[in-house]
């Protein structure tokens, strides 16, 4: 009985272990922004939720890093069009965005 216990309680610490939680700059400036930043990361291996706050710019990022790191979630969002403080989007890509989601870009 107390190895039973022993093992739910370290097998519960252990999936809590797992989630890191980080938050950053994100440039855009509209709710289609919003939608196509969090939806470039929600539902990829190793992201809990995403949220991006059009009013401060910043991303807020549950994940697992034993699955995932905050590079590749960023590398993730420039892939989508959007830079970051540290990944720029591809000039290909940023230009595919919305006009209204044209955001100005952080010069390099």
């Amino acid at each position: 009985m107390v190895m039973v216990l022993a093992l739910i309680s370290f097998s519960g610490h252990s999936q809590t272990a797992t989630k890191k939680k980080t938050s950053f700059k994100v440039y855009g400036k509209c709710g289609m922004c919003k939608s196509t930043i969090e939806k470039s990361v929600v539902g990829k291996a190793g992201i809990y939720s995403a949220s991006w706050d059009l009013k401060t710019k910043r991303m807020t990022v549950t994940y697992n890093p034993e699955k995932t790191s905050v590079s590749k979630i960023k590398q993730k969002i420039a892939d989508a069009g959007y830079d970051t403080e540290s990944h720029r989007a591809k000039k290909a890509t940023y230009d595919k965005l919305h006009g209204c989601c044209k955001y100005e870009r952080p010069k390099s």
